[in-house]
């Protein structure tokens, strides 16, 4: 059920990190992130490297989105917790959201990677 790929360097099962040539690396499947949608909640594996909104989409949680370039914010979300597992605020969200909608928890599903593993909990919360 649950992959695992090794990068060229060898890296060995569960590792928690981006392999070196960014390629998605299935987590342990003991720490999962919540996710809830407008009406859909699931309970998922992470993968490290993959966007919210992807992980969203994979697991069937009704999470909108246009874009996925970080301009429409259809896929604004809340990280209540675990926000230190997630990817900075980069130059797209920065310019989309508010500097204190980041400082509050807010992120853009689209543009917020998983980079390790820990409880993660996230509501999609769009302006519309």
């Amino acid at each position: 059920m649950f992959k695992f790929w090794k990068n060229k360097k060898g890296s060995e099962r569960g590792d928690t990190s981006l392999s070196t040539e960014g390629e998605p690396i299935e987590a342990v499947p003991d720490l999962i992130i919540e996710l809830t949608g407008r009406e859909i909640q699931r309970s998922v594996a992470p993968v490290l490297g993959m966007t919210v909104l992807d992980l969203a989409e994979r697991n069937d949680v009704d999470w909108n989105s246009f874009c996925k370039r970080g301009t429409c914010a259809r896929c604004r979300c809340m990280v209540a917790e675990g926000i230190q597992y997630l990817s900075e605020p980069n130059l797209a969200e920065e310019g989309r959201l508010d500097p204190e909608e980041i400082e509050e928890g807010y992120r853009l599903g689209c543009q917020s990677r998983i980079e390790a593993v820990g409880p993660i909990k996230i509501r999609h919360a769009p302006y519309f």
